[in-house]
């Protein structure tokens, strides 16, 4: 049976922003380089941490200790002068200490060791694009991060992960850990093939939010929307709101902008934070 916990506000939502690299690009140099690099990770804290600026980020797990780095950097320039800046000031800093292996983009738009300062693909007269095909041992902890021209798609992993995009959607398939998943503009949708047993915190401020789960779900549900509902196939207890049907359905309705509420017998937090777009808790079938 579908439950509905309804948040509708008269407030138009924005129109999100996305930007992939193959599309509004028209540079008159263009180059591509392809960079492998491979390493042997054993023992139980093996972790992954990128922080890109600007690409996509896949990364696929696997049995086994090997971690492969699989990218493809593309310059692109209004002129030549402007694409050997790119080649020369733009660079991807790969580093193993112990279990943990880091990629890092740096270049004229960082402020800081790890914050963005960028001021658009024209103030430079150039934009240099990291595409990023990963496998990755199954259990290791991810740490992702990108910003421009490019999704996150994360399959078959279990253990913890941290997931932030800011111009590009999230996707997450057959995982089995918890975290966090963040993004400004895209879309989130994750799909768990066991359920989380930590708390899991996921934020879209433009963006519909769609998460998958097994059947058998416990869990304290908190959420919080601006312009949009809040849906769940899963019976939830509400807490301080009232209930009925609807067409049906099974409904909370919370007059308020957040609420929360009890799946099953309860269990880690799963928390949901969107501004403009649904979020949509789904019961997988088995």
């Amino acid at each position: 049976m579908r439950c509905l916990l309804i948040l509708t506000f008269a407030i138009s939502p924005l129109v999100a922003q996305h930007h992939h690299h193959d599309q509004n690009l028209d540079w008159t140099y263009n180059d591509q380089e392809a960079i492998h690099r491979s390493f042997t990770l054993t023992g139980a804290d093996r972790k992954l941490v990128i922080d890109n600026v600007s690409g996509y980020i896949h990364v696929t797990g696997s049995e086994g200790s090997q971690l492969e780095l699989n990218i493809v950097r593309h310059n692109h320039a209004e002129s030549r002068d402007r694409l050997d800046a790119a080649k020369n000031r733009v660079r991807l800093d790969i580093s193993q200490q112990g279990n943990t292996v880091d990629v890092f983009e740096d270049g004229p738009f960082r402020n800081g060791s790890d914050g963005i300062n960028y001021r658009g693909d024209d103030h430079y007269g150039y934009v240099v694009i990291f595409d990023y095909d990963i496998k990755v041992p199954r259990d290791i902890e991810l740490v992702l991060k990108d910003f421009n021209h490019g999704d996150i798609t994360v399959t078959g992993t279990s253990g913890r992960f941290e997931v932030h995009d800011f111009n590009g959607g999230i996707t997450m398939d057959q995982v089995a850990g918890s975290g966090k998943v963040h993004t400004f503009n895209g879309p989130v949708k994750v799909t768990f093939s066991r359920n989380p047993e930590h708390d899991l915190e996921v934020h879209s401020f433009n963006g519909a939010v769609d998460m998958y789960f097994p059947q058998d779900l416990n869990a304290d549900l908190r959420y919080k929307t601006f312009n949009g509902g809040v849906y769940t196939d899963f019976e939830v207890a509400p807490m301080g709101t009232s209930s009925g049907r609807i067409n049906g359905m099974h409904y909370v309705y919370r007059s308020g902008r957040d609420g929360s509420g009890r799946i099953g017998k309860g269990g880690p937090e799963l928390s949901f934070h969107s501004f403009n777009g649904p979020i949509r808790l789904h019961a997988k079938n088995q």
